[in-house]
């Protein structure tokens, strides 16, 4: 992902929310036509299923939005790991944050 630039391809009808840094092309097959954030790694230490023990590994923390559709979305997992990850409403990810935050107070 780089910079974007000040053209958009023809399939593009709306503007880049101002969090995106995708570079849009007009050869962008449907499929990636999304805006999407910088993407933050956050280290972290999973416990994965019927083990005991934690593993270390990177979390990725990023927001997207399909072109043409009003809804955010943010992603929170290993992306190399397929079904190691949580995609979350914004709204959603708001009550996990505050959650976790009310939880970790305790």
């Amino acid at each position: 992902m780089s910079a974007k630039s000040r053209s958009r391809p023809s399939w593009q009808r709306d503007e880049c929310p101002p969090w995106c840094v995708v570079e849009h092309r007009e050869a962008d097959p449907p499929d990636d036509r999304v805006h999407d954030s910088v993407g933050a790694y956050v280290s972290a230490v999973v416990r994965r299923s019927g083990s005991t023990v934690g593993e270390s590994t990177e979390l990725l923390v990023i927001l997207s939005r399909r072109c043409g559709e009003l809804d955010d979305w943010v992603f929170l997992g290993e992306p190399e790991r397929l079904g190691q990850h949580v995609t979350l409403s914004r709204d959603s990810a708001a009550r996990v944050t505050s959650t976790l935050a009310t939880l970790l107070r305790q």
